[in-house]
């Protein structure tokens, strides 16, 4: 990536990372990070597509292309590593020691204190900057011979200090995860569930001892129901799939999938409309669950018919018991019933059969009048022709009735005159997308409406 600040002089209202960064802030003197007002956080928000914003992102995401750059290999050189959450850019990882070192690379040389107190200065002499990536250091020869520059090499690796939040003793118990809590919640409320049946039966005993008193166990009953209403609204927000399955390259949503099945049920019935084909599609083609939910529908449809009938006739009979006194005759309820179903499903049958006579008949009568369309021949004998024309009669002058110097070419719609050339149509009505006109613009001849241009090939 190099380094493009490197030969740039030191000033003194500079930031301490101005030129370390080689940040492309060429208004300000501040890098991207000593100019960024926010206030710090612990996640930052990032857009991932097909995902949307998640806080997975970090304060120097949207800083420039050289910024972020050397904000990563700092993160990446620093021992021990620090979490993205603990980090307060420019202040933490401290990057001091780092600049101390740069500068003297940027200088050339580096002062060193002699026994007798005097000051040396000591060259310092490291690869080009254009080779050396925003965060880590030049190498010197012998470091260039091992041909890495990284941030695992020991000169671009600093000890940072401990910070606060560290030096409290850590609990020897490991932490635990988000998604791990979640999922041993989950397997607690299961094992309570299934515990819960168990501690009833054993409270209530067994049926055969003549217990009187029944003991109901509510608190787990209470407790299993916001447990269900929990997992009903996880399987509703997870409508789309889960995490894991949204962030995978071959994830389809399954609205995109709805719209891929209306576009191929659309797209089947413009190709039996083009075939002519006007009858309904055989339910062979279906698919079995659609045949299976056609069948229940018909099958529903049927019973819910036959069951307000049978209900129709029974209040019959209560009107008529209501209106005379009750008799001492003996009445077999069952045998009437199930005299009453009988004659209803022979009813049933008897309206299918009609109905399929009726389908057939509407068939046959749809394919005896195709059969009796009179069929088109090309037969010239046969058409109301008028006699042939002369030579002089079908020969027309095609040259342009604006130019007169080219060959017209160029039909207009609706009214259809062809009248013009391709340049001169170019200039009178100019198209957009090879035939649509760009502005209003008026037939040259009959001054209607141009909708259309096409162009002649002769």
């Amino acid at each position: 990536m190099g380094t493009l600040t490197g030969d740039c002089p030191v000033l003194d209202a500079h930031c301490p990372h101005k030129l370390a960064t080689s940040c492309r802030l060429t208004s300000t003197l501040n890098c991207c990070a000593c100019a960024d007002e926010r206030s710090h956080t612990l996640t930052y928000r990032v857009y991932i597509d097909g995902v949307g914003f998640v806080n997975r992102g970090t304060r120097w995401q949207g800083y420039c292309w050289f910024c972020k750059e050397f904000w990563n290999n700092r993160l990446a050189a620093t021992y021990p590593p620090l979490q993205l959450s603990q980090t307060r850019v420019p202040f933490i990882p401290d990057q001091t020691e780092f600049l101390d070192k740069w500068f003297e690379f940027h200088r050339g040389y580096r002062i060193a204190s002699l026994a007798d107190g005097t000051d040396q200065r000591i060259a310092v002499i490291g690869e080009p900057w254009k080779d050396v990536s925003p965060g880590f250091l030049p190498r010197t020869l012998d470091e260039m011979r091992n041909q890495r520059n990284d941030a695992s090499r020991a000169a671009n690796r600093f000890l940072r200090r401990r910070l606060s939040s560290e030096d409290v003793e850590p609990d020897e118990t490991p932490q635990q995860s988000l998604e791990d809590a979640l999922n041993d919640l989950l397997q607690e409320d299961s094992e309570d569930e299934e515990e819960s049946p168990q501690s009833q039966e054993s409270e209530a005993g067994p049926p055969n001892q003549g217990s009187t008193s029944v003991q109901l166990d509510l608190p787990p009953l209470t407790t299993s129901v916001p447990t269900r209403e929990e997992r009903a609204r996880e399987r509703f927000t997870r409508l789309f799939g889960t995490r894991q399955d949204v962030e995978q390259d071959d994830y389809i949503s399954p609205l995109t999938t709805m719209y891929q099945r209306a576009w191929t049920r659309h797209q089947e019935a413009e190709r039996l409309r083009d075939s002519g084909q006007q009858d309904a599609p055989p339910l062979n083609s279906l698919v079995p669950e659609e045949r299976r939910r056609v069948e229940q529908q018909i099958l529903w449809s049927v019973m819910r018919d036959s069951r307000g009938e049978l209900l129709n006739q029974e209040e019959q009979p209560t009107s008529a018991t209501a209106a005379n006194p009750p008799s001492t005759s003996t009445i077999h309820t069952p045998s009437t019933s199930s005299a009453e179903l009988r004659r209803a499903i022979e009813r049933v049958n008897s309206n299918l059969l009609l109905i399929s006579n009726a389908t057939s008949t509407v068939a046959s009568a749809i394919s005896a009048m195709r059969t009796m369309e009179p069929q088109r021949s090309l037969d010239m004998d046969k058409q109301d022709r008028p006699p042939p024309m002369e030579d002089e009669e079908m020969t027309k002058k095609l040259a342009c009735s604006i130019c007169y110097s080219q060959l017209a070419d160029t039909a207009l719609l609706p009214c259809g005159h062809m009248i013009m050339c391709q340049w001169c149509a170019d200039l009178h009505i100019p198209v957009k997308h090879s035939h649509i006109p760009i502005r209003p613009s008026n037939c040259p001849k009959c001054r209607k409406q141009v909708k259309q241009r096409f162009r002649i090939h002769m």
